[in-house]
């Protein structure tokens, strides 16, 4: 494999009926554009408004820090925007204490009204990431939905007008079937690199599945020397474990935080736009990668980030192949997402239009929409039942040096006065798009082996 750097992921959220209702056909133009945006004005998004990629940075941060606390001293790679997107198509069709739930916790506003603007302008930045030619960042959505129920018109026109998102129709009854069609499209956009994304078929009552799909390739800018590649120690949380570590020197964006006491370099790829961003503790003896996470917030690693001069450095970084596949369900509800995995109090009405009499309270919407009438019209609509079952987040993750063809182009610039990251204990990293300020991919590994 000739790049530097592939990650692969694949986020599922699967629904499920709750109950039985009555069909509902009113649904408030305003709350829901009945036209869809064209994605030539999303490309015309004014990318200087970080409000929505910081609010995605600190969800993604959070998110990782919980799995981190959930899951003690092991590797950990998510993409935060393939969750906050798939989120994020959710609270398209979601109203009252599902909609402000997943609303807080992703950084939008408890308004449907203003969370227009919000939508048209994270999904204008998903759409650019695959604007680049040098490096190959794919970003794709779609929503499986059963053949039985009726996908609102107009969610489903402004979801594929906001976030391309295609709508695909199932029986899922037919569970092999609907299996088979699911991994078909998950294949297809990863380029074939995960081909068999669900392993068993999904429940036959399941009624609406909403996919994501974001695929990175790159080649760095200055690349890994390969001869130099030898078996080291890296340090684990209680022994040590011998590991490919790669060697690599240049000048480099590089930063030591005092005040928390980590060193935090950026690896750049060639496409310019595009970083790798590596921090540890300064001492692992002194401070674990844990306590450091916990201390700092994405404000921290933005300010760091900013302030990070050029320097002489001497980088060793671990060669890795790492896959992960976890279900989110209960680290969302830890963080505060909890109403949509729960039978009779989710409310996806503006996404399926219902098909019996139950209707579920919206709790705490009716000061929030009061505006043209908006509240009677969302407390009208008949919650059609649906929870999420699931959501599985499949992701895999290889690094290594990339060829020798630009080898000598850096070997004359090591002095003696060079900074050292030596990524030989855990640490932390992320790949930011600088173009959009959207982190697409993070992880934390404690062992780069497994």
């Amino acid at each position: 494999m000739d790049k530097s750097f592939l990650f692969l992921i694949i986020t599922t959220l699967c629904f499920q009926y709750s109950g039985q209702n009555a069909v509902d056909s009113k649904v408030l133009s305003t709350i829901i554009p009945t036209t869809n945006v064209e994605n030539d004005n999303l490309r015309t998004t004014n990318m200087k408004d970080n409000s929505i990629p910081k609010a995605i940075n600190n969800f993604g941060y959070n998110l990782l820090v919980k799995m981190m606390n959930e899951r003690k001293n092991e590797n950990i790679v998510i993409s935060p925007i393939g969750v906050a997107g798939l989120l994020a198509m959710t609270l398209l069709g979601s109203v009252g204490m599902t909609h402000d739930e997943i609303a807080e916790t992703i950084g939008f506003s408890q308004d449907i009204l203003l969370n227009r603007r919000n939508h048209e302008y994270f999904g204008g930045l998903l759409q650019s990431l695959n604007m680049n030619d040098l490096s190959k960042t794919l970003y794709a959505d779609a929503i499986f939905v059963d053949n039985h129920v009726q996908l609102r018109e107009l969610y489903r026109s402004y979801l594929h007008g906001v976030y391309g998102g295609d709508v695909l129709r199932t029986d899922f009854q037919e569970t092999e079937e609907s299996k088979n069609s699911i991994n078909e499209w998950v294949s297809k956009h990863t380029e074939g690199n995960i081909d068999e994304f669900l392993k068993d078929s999904l429940p036959p009552h399941t009624k609406v599945v909403l996919l994501t799909a974001l695929y990175f390739s790159g080649r760095w800018k200055q690349p890994f020397a390969p001869q130099f590649t030898r078996k080291m120690g890296f340090k684990r949380a209680t022994d040590e474990v011998m590991a490919d570590m790669m060697l690599n020197f240049g000048e480099f964006r590089y930063k030591v935080s005092e005040e928390y006491d980590f060193h935090m370099i950026a690896l750049p790829y060639n496409d310019s736009e595009t970083f790798m961003y590596a921090l540890k503790p300064i001492s692992h003896n002194k401070l674990t990668l844990s306590e450091l996470m916990a201390n700092i917030t994405n404000k921290v690693i933005d300010d760091t980030i900013n302030e990070m001069d050029v320097k002489n450095c001497v980088i060793r970084f671990p060669k890795m192949k790492i896959k992960s596949t976890t279900k989110l369900e209960s680290t969302l509800q830890s963080i505060g997402i909890q109403s949509m995995f729960v039978p009779g109090k989710a409310n996806f009405a503006l996404m399926v239009n219902g098909t019996n009499e139950f209707v579920n309270e919206t709790e705490g919407q009716t000061d929030r929409y009061t505006d043209n009438g908006n509240s009677s019209i969302l407390d009208s609509l008949p919650n059609p039942g649906i929870h999420v079952d699931s959501i599985i987040h499949d992701v895999k993750l290889t690094i290594n040096e990339f060829g020798t063809e630009a080898v000598a182009a850096t070997s004359g610039t090591l002095t003696r006065s060079a900074e050292s990251f030596y990524a030989d204990s855990p640490f932390y990293i992320f790949i930011r798009n600088e173009r959009t300020k959207l982190v697409t991919f993070s992880a934390v590994i404690f062992d780069p082996t497994e």
